[in-house]
């Protein structure tokens, strides 16, 4: 009978493993084995108690067994209690193997990454080839940053042992982390199969497989069995509540909305979305008065403030009536002042809000906001005063992204000032800080005319180098052509037909091509033959793919172009290099491209220079774009350095400016 529990087990079907086990210590109640395997399947199915009491049997009996001490160890550390199991364990059998594993896991609890290696390399020396070995190795691997080691040691658990739960649910956590929804989503699935309990982890992350793969009643079915099985959780219910607003059941997302309202009323994912179905509904006194009454249960929540200002318009709400609302609930409220300080400088009145800066900044010096207003007030004063207010904000600040921008400020102040070899120094400590929370993306690579399906396209191509502010042109021409002009990959990261912000190499299927553009095109209802298709990144790759093209390309200086893009960024929202030179490299090789087309293409390809003459490149863009009227300008109010102000730079930036040199002079600016 306890080869029947062990296969049991490893087929997955603990509830069986348990009944056998019963009856095997039922005829054989002094079978210290069938106790230690009793309860380990009362483990399995969650039965605690049960299981403490077999696994103190098992050693009542045999004592001497080092594995009935590791496993009552996994039940004590399972249940958070203080356990000398493993100790134990190891002095009476040095190569308990599962006494190892738990003390990597149990270092991995803690945080303590060395120890954990250490434990792992003694469990190796005792049995490598073990999936709970394997396992092990990918939690190690997982917790120092290795996700792909993580991710072949957990498909080696697995594949050595397709029946054990817990690695069918650390590969399905794995890609997840991937984004490898279709896989995650099976390897979840096989989890909670084989695991009785359901655990809530395994429920949840496929909810979010079948969410990603767009699979509403799949997710809807799993929301239903987390939410019955963990009533306490009220995200899962208002997911629930989104995907019902999804699928048409508006009644059923009202009364998730509603269940999690009464269990907690300011519970603002819930509040934020009843609201704005009342207000959808032409119930604007009921959103708001639903927020009125969770303010009246605690008038200084900031939290539901924030939700009132952020919903002011649809509850047809002023902001500065709410915050006044807001500070007369909690006069104290550093986060209200800060916000009608920004409020009044959106105005364009500095002077109230430097005041409101001021106010919130006695009760929090550390709002960064404020200290961002108060920079403003002090450059136009005392420049050298407003500075040490930035280096002092740059320690305070853990965010990589605020400290970019006070470097951004500090930059620009002395840059204004003439101090110009300081102000690199500021950009070029502002490039060195990035963050993963950027929401800027990584320039694609230059790819090469490699591996190009055959086609061609009879559209216009638009296009303008990172740094070059295009955006009034673009949008001047959109009111022109309505439809005709396609902007829209410039806020769209996502793949789509191969030609977006992100891009794919020669050869991979992903990769762009005559055949995929006309695809999306038709797909979109535009016509093929007369769009112009803003393209957020030329290379050759791409003008080879889609030959038969116009192009039209909006340039600058490329060392202006440069210097734009460090400061004040770029259409596309790519993030330069943290090494200006591997930057201006970047955009050197994407001009000389765009030069190289135009040399083989002269016909197809139009320069129209926005730092040169003004009716010159207007009357460039409006033949290239067949505009039916005049543009009314070539610059809006974005902010930017002035033309040929790279040159004040000559010194900070001087290897980034002589790799751009060659570029500049084919494009017709001077080289030096």
């Amino acid at each position: 009978m306890l080869d029947r529990i062990n296969a049991a087990m490893r087929e997955g079907d603990f509830a069986a493993a348990l009944a056998t086990a019963r009856e095997l210590v039922a005829a054989e109640p002094a079978n210290a084995d069938a106790w230690h395997l009793l309860g380990i399947a009362a483990m399995a199915t969650g039965q605690s108690a049960a299981a403490r009491e077999a696994l103190d049997r098992a050693i009542g009996l045999d004592p001497e067994q080092a594995a009935f001490h590791a496993t009552r160890a996994a039940l004590d550390m399972t249940e958070g209690k203080p356990t000398d199991g493993l100790r134990e364990a190891l002095s009476l059998n040095p190569n308990t193997l599962s006494a190892y594993i738990l003390q990597v896991h149990a270092a991995l609890a803690r945080g303590d990454l060395p120890e954990a290696r250490r434990r792992l390399r003694l469990a190796q020396r005792v049995d490598a080839g073990h999936p709970q070995v394997s396992m092990a190795e990918g939690y190690v691997a997982d917790a120092s940053g290795d996700r792909d080691l993580a991710l072949r040691c957990f498909t080696a658990a697995a594949t050595a042992r397709p029946n054990m739960a817990s690695a069918q649910l650390a590969l399905g956590l794995a890609y997840l982390q991937r984004q490898t929804w279709a896989f995650a989503e099976q390897a979840l699935s096989n989890a909670l199969r084989l695991d009785p309990s359901r655990p809530r982890i395994a429920l949840r992350g496929l909810v979010e497989a079948q969410r990603r793969q767009d699979d509403r009643e799949g997710a809807l079915k799993s929301l239903d069995e987390l939410v019955e099985r963990f009533p306490a959780e009220l995200d899962a219910i208002v997911l629930r509540a989104d995907l019902r607003l999804q699928s048409g059941d508006r009644d059923g997302a009202i009364a998730d909305l509603d269940h999690v309202l009464a269990r907690q009323p300011r519970y603002i994912a819930a509040l934020r979305r009843m609201a704005l179905l009342l207000a959808g509904d032409g119930r604007v006194p009921d959103a708001r008065a639903l927020i009125e009454k969770a303010l009246a249960g605690a008038p200084a929540d900031r939290d539901t403030w924030q939700l009132r200002m952020n919903l002011c318009g649809p509850l047809g709400e002023t902001p500065v009536d709410v915050l006044q609302q807001w500070h007369a609930a909690d006069p104290g409220s550093a986060e209200c002042m800060e916000l009608m300080a920004d409020f009044h400088r959106s105005r364009g009145d500095i002077a109230q809000a430097a005041a409101w800066a001021e106010r919130a900044l006695a009760v929090d010096g550390n709002l960064f906001h404020s200290n961002m207003i108060m920079l403003e007030v002090e450059q136009a004063r005392d420049l050298d005063l407003a500075l040490v207010r930035a280096d002092r904000l740059l320690v305070q600040q853990a965010d990589v992204l605020r400290q970019r921008q006070v470097l951004a400020w500090a930059g620009a102040a002395l840059d204004q000032a003439g101090r110009y070899a300081e102000a690199a120094l500021c950009w070029k400590n502002m490039l060195q800080r990035v963050s993963r929370q950027s929401p800027q993306v990584p320039p694609p690579s230059v790819a090469p005319a490699d591996s190009v399906p055959e086609g061609g396209i009879a559209a216009t191509l638009a296009w303008a180098p990172v740094g070059v502010r295009a955006e009034a042109v673009l949008m001047a021409a959109k009111q022109q052509l309505g439809n005709r002009l396609d902007l829209g990959r410039a806020s769209v990261v996502g793949p789509g037909d191969g030609f977006g912000l992100v891009r794919f190499p020669p050869g991979d299927p992903r990769a762009g091509s005559a055949e995929t553009w006309t695809q999306a095109v038709t797909a979109a209802g535009l016509d093929p033959a007369t769009l112009v298709d803003w393209m957020p990144h030329l290379d050759p790759y791409t003008l080879a793919a889609l030959r038969g093209a116009r192009v039209l390309c909006l340039l600058t200086d490329p060392r202006d172009a440069l210097l734009n893009w460090f400061v004040f960024g770029s259409l596309q929202n790519y993030l330069p290099s943290p090494d200006p030179v591997a930057a201006a490299d970047w955009l050197a090789r994407t001009l000389d491209a765009v030069a190289d087309h135009r040399d083989a293409h002269p016909e197809r390809v139009v320069f129209a220079r926005l730092d040169g003459d003004a009716a010159e490149a207007a009357a460039a863009i409006e033949q290239a774009l067949g505009l039916p009227q005049p543009l009314p300008g070539l610059h809006g109010r974005g902010a930017r350095l002035p033309s040929g102000h790279w040159r004040h730079y000559r010194e900070g930036f001087a290897e980034a400016f002589e790799r751009l040199a060659p570029v500049a002079a084919r494009l017709g600016y001077p080289a030096a």
